[in-house]
């Protein structure tokens, strides 16, 4: 195996994603942050890390990085997937808060998607929580926010993808 892709996803944004870049790349091998190890890596010249955002902190990021020095001679790709809006100041934030300045990787921010129905009983109560902040700030009756959870938001583009997997095949023409 040539190419490694690791993610956590918790509601399926992220898996979206890793749906896509195992069909586009068909050599890969897929493995959960939960069941990854070290020796997956040691295989493979290019590994993806994928993982949601909470808070501007990639879900799963550090038990993948804890790993780095034992394959940080490989071409590393990690994307996150969030729901707000994607800038070069939402990127260096979650860049910084992530300490992905101390490594050689290549950062993407993808748009992902929220879908109340699959997350935890616990983050569904932090997001109500949320959401009565945001009405009592915003001024609104609760109940008007409280409708945007009765339907997912999906905002996956799966053409986003298609930066990451340029620079991913000029790095194997170039290494042939």
């Amino acid at each position: 195996m040539e190419t490694l892709i690791v993610y956590k996803s918790n509601t399926g944004f992220t898996k979206k994603y890793v749906d896509t870049l195992q069909r586009r790349i068909p050599e890969s091998e897929v493995v959960e942050i939960d069941k990854f190890k070290v020796k997956d890596a040691q295989n493979a010249s290019y590994i993806f890390f994928g993982g949601p955002l909470r808070n501007n902190k990639i879900l799963g990021v550090d038990k993948f990085l804890k790993h780095y020095e034992k394959f940080k001679d490989k071409n590393i790709f990690i994307f996150a997937t969030g729901i707000e809006p994607i800038s070069n100041e939402k990127k260096e934030n979650v860049i910084i808060i992530n300490g992905l300045n101390y490594y050689h990787v290549r950062f993407y921010l993808l748009p992902g998607g929220m879908d109340y129905s699959k997350m935890s009983k616990m983050m569904q109560k932090m997001m109500q929580i949320g959401l009565k902040e945001a009405a009592k700030k915003q001024n609104l009756p609760l109940e008007q926010i409280e409708g945007r959870l009765t339907q997912p938001i999906d905002m996956t583009d799966l053409n986003s993808l298609d930066r990451m997997l340029d620079i991913y095949h000029r790095l194997k023409i170039k290494s042939k």
